[in-house]
């Protein structure tokens, strides 16, 4: 191997050693807290899904295990509807019943998430962080059961 081909593959070595220790080190931005769907900002176009407009709590989420809670409001008052217990690595995890979520780390601040439901709808978004940590922007795509297909933004404000 000559100088041009060992200084090619000292570079490829240092490149893959930097990119591994920038995943290690990485401070991703933590969806822990209670998030609200903020009406005036999300926009879904009709005939597309209803956003829910009830509580999301985020009880753990340290860059690789996530966990979170769904609420609906009842007669009763709010109650647990759908459960996430998974990992940002894009594998899918049950999603309440009758569905899968997975997500994976676009970057420090946003994170993709992906949703297929039994009944063959599906959506895919980025979503994203703002400065301080008060706002989640989602922008995807939902398909639903007949194949039809919607652009949205979701724009969740933290609660606590």
């Amino acid at each position: 191997m000559g100088f041009r081909g060992l200084e090619l593959a000292v570079c490829s070595v240092l490149a893959i050693f930097a990119a591994t220790a920038f995943a290690a080190d990485t401070q991703y931005v933590s969806q822990k807290g209670s998030w609200i769907l903020n009406k005036a900002e999300t926009k879904v176009p009709a005939g597309g899904f209803v956003p829910v407009d009830t509580p999301t709590v985020v009880t753990l989420d340290d860059g690789k295990a996530l966990k979170f809670v769904v609420y609906v409001m009842t007669s009763t008052g709010l109650q647990p509807s759908i459960t996430y217990e998974g990992a940002y690595d894009g594998k899918p995890y049950a999603y309440g019943q009758d569905a899968t979520r997975s997500f994976m780390h676009v970057s420090a601040n946003s994170f993709r998430a992906d949703t297929k439901a039994n009944d063959g709808a599906s959506s895919s978004e980025v979503v994203t962080f703002s400065a301080g940590n008060t706002k989640m922007r989602a922008e995807g795509k939902y398909m639903d059961a007949k194949g039809k297909t919607y652009d949205y933004v979701e724009v969740w404000d933290k609660l606590q």
